[in-house]
């Protein structure tokens, strides 16, 4: 597992930066890959809007002035990833100006593979969960807002789908003056919880069989065979006794699904079945 810190404080101490540090040690004691962007160093220039509006963003989702500013090499880095935390002080109620620039751009890179007529292109957060930190000084406001545009830009590069657990934001870590030394520990227990649920195996593949089996192939290659019989007297799934219902299944985040609320989670579906 690879993790992008996207440290958007020009500082190199002080509050918000010490959650950088706290993010790197939690990551080094789980011995996984972290790889810490200091936004200040590399200059993101602002999206100049080239082409009346729209330039090879909306088309090749590179930006025309990317390889100058050093911005599309940095969206490579975010194509490796499989997991961001986000970093940023608290300036006028929002996101910090290298970040506002970054995620400019970056959104009008990803948020638009929606799209394509190729729809085998996808957005390079899509099914990545995310950690935001924001650092309030002064008397601790703008938090909430601040959340709101990178929640805002996630959500619109399709990085924000259910379940959250796997996907989508993970955690909101709120931190001012008076809370700080809590909140970085919340923040290394995020990070844990998160790396845990990325390591367990999903499900990418579920095929009804005869008798009320399920065939299934999860992300570590394996395929499993998994007896749905046991449960067919219990409601929900007493409805699934009418095999037409029961061959309506369907992968949803890490759940497979017959509709809503009739569903079955990944970690059971792996601890229940039988290797094939």
């Amino acid at each position: 597992m690879k993790v992008l810190t996207i440290n958007a404080t020009p500082k190199t101490d002080g509050l918000c930066y010490s959650f950088v540090t706290a993010a790197k040690e939690a990551t080094d004691k789980l011995g996984i890959e972290n790889e810490i962007l200091r936004l200040s160093d590399i200059g993101i220039e602002k999206c100049v809007m080239c082409d009346d509006g729209w330039g090879i963003c909306f088309r090749h989702h590179t930006c025309k002035f990317g390889d100058k500013d050093g911005f599309n090499p940095l969206q490579e880095k975010v194509k490796e990833a499989d997991a961001y935390i986000y970093i940023t002080p608290v300036y006028w109620g929002e996101v910090s100006e290298e970040l506002k620039a970054f995620l400019d751009k970056l959104r009008r890179c990803q948020a638009t593979k929606q799209w394509n007529s190729d729809k085998s292109e996808v957005s390079f957060l899509k099914g990545k969960p995310s950690i935001m930190v924001a650092s309030a000084g002064g008397g601790g406001g703008g938090i909430v807002t601040t959340f709101a545009d990178i929640e805002r830009a996630i959500t619109q590069m399709g990085g924000d789908e259910w379940p959250r657990e796997t996907s989508g934001i993970f955690d909101y870590i709120a931190v001012n003056r008076w809370n700080q030394e809590y909140k970085r520990e919340a923040l290394k227990s995020a990070i844990v919880e998160m790396v845990k649920f990325h390591k367990k195996p999903k499900v990418v593949s579920v095929v009804a069989q005869a008798d009320y089996k399920l065939l299934l192939t999860f992300d570590n290659e394996e395929k499993r065979i998994f007896d749905m019989k046991p449960y067919l007297e219990k409601k929900p799934y007493d409805e699934l006794k009418d095999v037409s219902k029961f061959e309506n299944v369907k992968i949803t985040g890490v759940h497979i699904e017959w509709r809503s609320r009739v569903d079955m989670h990944s970690d059971k579906l792996y601890s229940d079945s039988l290797p094939i």
